[in-house]
């Protein structure tokens, strides 16, 4: 304890000596050993400043981001904290996007950290939402804390995810669909993913629990005014404030559940119970539960939906289904993700009204055509998806 009574911070920032480039960082170090919230323009800072020195590649960047969003999980982000944190990554921004579409476009994502690896389904729900009438769109990385991530599941279906953004202009107002590389509008992201091979990862990334509350928050190369964010740890309620925080029109952040709590995924779940936090136009809040019966369907095996070991198997099991070779729980997981677009994009009345759609999409070929026609429209590899639609 000090003269005054207070209680000493764990880590003295005074004691502390940084380069003249860190002189920002004491106080920030101060407030959050102290447990104290930091204001939006403090957080904005501070992330703004991060993200660039891991843009640098910064070698002392990783001790500053440890103590950051170690300091801000110990303690859970706030609204105003996790804004702050929104303007940092958009003034990051190297492609701004304005698209002249009539619908409204729906970005969709998760930030991992499943406690059940599942095969990938954001992207080819994406795919399968905008077959059925949505203008859809995902940005993603390599694989982060996921056997196969957004971007390797696609480059292996044959689409271009580093596309010029032009053509993702054109596929977006042409098609109703694009998959982006984050990379390409982040110039952090990728030396952030290059951190998983880092002898301090195993220490680093498990602290950072409000690092995968800033990018669910604030990742959307887009700049779409409505999101379906899943999330992997009961804070729905939070990031949905956060969106109406910064300007979202709607948006859905769902936490699914197995067939007990201890199961839980960063989508719509067909195993289980889903909540789901979703903010309307006029502003307001709700939470909820969906359960399977919601959408129509039966609950899934969770043996199906476990993700393959390769990109290419990934990659093989998201073209069976979005062909309608595979019926099994994948296919549903998938729909039933597709069905959440589809009811965010104003395409159906209801989550059962959704899945009927994408369901029907599958059926009549509309969902792979949709693939073959981003394949194409983005300058991929046709050769590539034709040989996975040929695999028996």
């Amino acid at each position: 304890m000090s003269e005054t009574g207070r209680p000493q911070p764990a880590i003295s920032s005074e004691k502390l000596h940084y380069p003249a480039k860190y002189s920002w960082w004491p106080p920030i170090l101060e407030k959050l050993t102290e447990k104290r919230d930091l204001t939006f323009k403090e957080a904005e800072e501070a992330a703004h400043r991060i993200l660039r020195l891991l843009a640098w590649r910064d070698p002392e960047v990783t001790l500053v981001m440890a103590g950051f969003f170690g300091g801000l999980s110990s303690k859970t982000p706030t609204v105003e904290e996790l804004a702050g944190m929104h303007s940092a990554m958009e003034k990051t921004k190297r492609v701004r996007f304005s698209f002249s579409v009539k619908k409204p476009i729906i970005t969709a994502g998760g930030t991992g950290g499943d406690t059940l690896k599942t095969i990938n389904v954001t992207t080819p729900a994406v795919l399968l939402a905008a077959s059925a009438g949505a203008v859809a769109v995902k940005s993603g990385a390599a694989a982060f804390s996921s056997k196969t991530g957004a971007t390797d599941l696609a480059s292996n279906m044959g689409i271009n995810v580093e596309a010029e953004p032009r053509v993702v202009k054109e596929c977006v107002e042409k098609i109703g669909t694009a998959v982006w590389a984050s990379a390409e509008t982040y110039p952090w992201m990728r030396p952030l993913v290059d951190l998983r091979n880092k002898p301090c990862a195993p220490v680093l990334f498990p602290l950072m629990g409000s690092l995968r509350l800033m990018i669910a928050t604030s990742l959307n190369p887009f700049s779409t005014r409505r999101q379906v964010r899943g999330v992997s740890t009961p804070q729905t309620q939070l990031v949905a404030e956060v969106f109406s925080r910064v300007g979202y029109e709607r948006a859905l952040v769902p936490l699914g559940y197995g067939s007990d709590e201890s199961v839980r995924i960063d989508e719509f779940s067909n195993l289980g119970k889903t909540s789901v936090s979703e903010l309307f136009s006029n502003g307001k809040i709700e939470t909820y539960n969906v359960e399977c019966e919601d959408f129509g369907i039966s609950v899934g095996d969770p043996n199906e939906i476990l993700a393959k070991e390769t990109h290419m198997q990934n990659a093989q099991v998201a073209v069976d289904v979005l062909s309608g070779k595979d019926k099994s729980s994948r296919r549903d997981l998938i729909a039933i993700n597709a069905a959440a677009i589809l009811y965010l994009a104003d395409e159906a009345r209801s989550f059962r009204e959704g899945y009927e759609l994408a369901s029907n999409a599958i059926e009549e070929g509309r969902a792979i055509r949709k693939v073959e026609e981003l394949v194409n429209y983005s300058h991929g590899d046709a050769a590539r998806l034709a040989k996975l639609r040929q695999h028996h």
